[in-house]
């Protein structure tokens, strides 16, 4: 997912990406009008493992002290290792703990893990604030959302108890609620209800923009 915003894929070109990674330098390169200056260092079908392993391996330089760290990890998790809530939550919380040992001064920011909806119209079978409820048969059950759920709240509760880590909840950008209370990834921003387009990319973008402003302030009333 986050490969995309450099326009490549397993580090080739690719062209459906080019749009995402101009919509990324013009909201994070502050030579092309953005806020701050980012970099994005994603690959795709990256889990929390072979994240936590370039990081221990070189990954985050000496030299490199940003005052953010943006941490968007555990789709590939569910989606290509089948690991459980359990496995997917700690592997995420130790490439927290990994950072917060080579870069103390830093702030970390939790992205939620993204929603992924198994039906070809988007539907999540929850209703509410994302409970789960028993579904209908034109409302099978979506195997990964519940998951995804209850692995972000507990980032949300691990954030809120930690220093200088933040919780970020991306799934105001991704999800809406429809007329019938249920709950569905919004088509324009993930075509395919797992990647963000080039339209999500950019309110995606957008928000953790107005998030970081928020952040970086605060810091630097301290």
């Amino acid at each position: 997912i986050t490969e995309q915003r450099q326009g490549t894929q397993f580090g080739e070109i690719v062209d459906d990406y080019i749009g995402i990674k101009k919509v990324f330098e013009k909201q994070f390169t502050k030579e092309k009008g953005g806020m701050f200056d980012g970099v994005a260092l994603g690959l795709a079908g990256d889990t929390s493992p072979n994240l936590l392993w370039r990081i221990m391996n070189g990954e985050i330089p000496p030299n490199l002290n940003p005052a953010v760290f943006w941490i968007t990890i555990g789709t590939n998790d569910f989606l290509k290792t089948q690991c459980s809530e359990e496995v997917v939550l700690l592997g995420i919380l130790r490439i927290v703990e990994e950072i917060q040992y080579q870069k103390p001064s830093s702030i970390i920011v939790i992205n939620s893990i993204l929603p992924i909806s198994t039906h070809s119209n988007g539907v999540l079978d929850d209703r509410g604030p994302f409970r789960k409820v028993k579904t209908t048969v034109a409302h099978d059950s979506n195997i990964w959302w519940p998951a995804i759920v209850s692995v972000n709240n507990e980032l949300e509760k691990f954030a809120s108890e930690q220093h200088n880590v933040k919780y970020f909840d991306a799934n105001k950008v991704f999800v809406e609620e429809r007329s019938d209370g249920t709950y569905i990834v919004e088509g324009t921003m993930m075509r395919d209800h797992v990647h963000p387009s080039k339209e999500g990319h950019k309110a995606w973008g957008k928000a953790i923009t107005e998030r970081l402003d928020i952040i970086l302030n605060k810091k630097h009333e301290i």
